[in-house]
């Protein structure tokens, strides 16, 4: 059990490189103003690339924002990233201490971006998890391409991470882990996507794995749909809905989502998720929500302290079950390609008042 808690940190900021909703604030209101993927991370362009430097990183020099530092002379048709992610972890309850030193992420990723066409393409290391110990494989965590019938609209077939909520990359939010949106849950999808000036819409259908793959997290064939309205110039709201079923249950959820400025440098990343469950076998129902809170302060450019919420009550029928943690932390991108993420969250079980502290240290490389 001690081991199962100290897995959670593996599953903190990794998988979706580098992609930060909150940018919404500096007036960018979709993705692909920074992304060739329609829902975000993964590969820059050098637009987005420009903006790493000039509103994320606290300190850069003129052009090591580029790929290899600007080394390499590139096409403006061709990306290229890579992407390094390591996690230190700690957690700690009133019985037992663990810790683990964490590769989470090692990617290397290609594309190719026509006004009409585009396309894109990793390889890398994939960590294969069984009991205390560990083991890798080479796989592509994604693969896709996709067509722009006008400059508003995708249409996009592969596999990739499916848009649902806030697709905040940290998936130790419960929004993300307890509804198994989390780490290695990319699918095979046929998507949809309308980006328009102030409205942005979503549709996805989700075909899970093709054939028999033992390490795919998410099986379920299901459809999405999301849209966001985007206000005020620095403000954004939005709303996500997913209906999917595979073997051993089908399940709805449904729920809202916010990216708010309160006042500047002080912004809010709030989602909130109900979700409708039946056990295929027993036709039992586990009806709950699950919510997560992130409120972040820009101290200095690049410097986020932050303070945060997650509570989950996935079945109202089962209150043993029921959790909630509340934590803090900072975020610091020193330089163009340099993530740090120092964070401390307390977990309770409400019920039986059990408690435990998780610590980690992310550190994240990115080319």
């Amino acid at each position: 059990m001690a081991w199962a808690w100290i897995l959670a940190g593996f599953l903190v900021f990794s998988g979706n490189a580098f992609a930060y909703p909150e940018l919404s604030r500096h007036g960018y209101t979709n993705c692909n103003a920074c992304h060739l993927s329609p829902s975000g991370g993964g590969l820059l362009t050098s637009y987005g690339r420009e903006l790493s430097k000039e509103i994320l990183s606290t300190w850069a020099r003129e052009g090591e924002q580029y790929f290899a530092y600007g080394k390499i002379s590139l096409n403006e048709k061709i990306l290229l990233g890579a992407y390094l992610r390591t996690l230190q972890a700690f957690r700690e309850d009133i019985n037992t201490k663990t810790a683990r030193i964490i590769l989470m992420q090692a990617d290397a990723e290609a594309g190719y971006n026509t006004e009409k066409w585009a396309g894109a393409l990793t390889v890398g290391r994939q960590e294969i998890r069984s009991g205390l110990g560990s083991n890798s494989r080479f796989f592509s965590r994604r693969h896709y391409i996709f067509y722009r019938p006008t400059e508003n609209m995708n249409i996009r077939i592969g596999k990739f991470l499916r848009f649902y909520g806030l697709n905040d990359p940290n998936h130790n939010l419960y929004v993300r882990k307890e509804l198994n949106f989390g780490f290695d849950t990319e699918t095979y999808n046929a998507e949809f996507s309308f980006l328009g000036e102030n409205i942005s819409a979503y549709i996805t259908y989700l075909r899970g794995s093709f054939g028999k793959n033992q390490y795919s997290r998410l099986t379920e064939n299901a459809g999405t749909a999301s849209i966001s309205y985007f206000f005020l110039d620095k403000q954004k709201m939005g709303a996500s809905f997913f209906l999917g079923e595979n073997t051993l249950m089908e399940r709805s959820i449904i729920g809202p989502w916010f990216i708010l400025q309160l006042v500047p440098k002080l912004f809010l990343l709030s989602e909130f998720n109900q979700q409708f469950q039946t056990i295929k076998s027993t036709q039992i129902k586990q009806n709950g929500y699950v919510t997560s809170h992130r409120l972040n302060y820009e101290w200095i450019q690049g410097l986020m302290p932050f303070l945060s919420y997650d509570r989950r009550d996935l079945n109202a029928n089962d209150f043993s079950q029921a959790q909630h943690a509340f934590g803090g932390g900072v975020q610091f991108f020193p330089r163009s390609h340099w993530e740090l993420v120092a964070s401390w969250q307390k977990e309770t079980l409400l019920q039986s008042k059990f408690q435990s502290d998780l610590y980690w240290l992310m550190l994240h490389f990115y080319l």
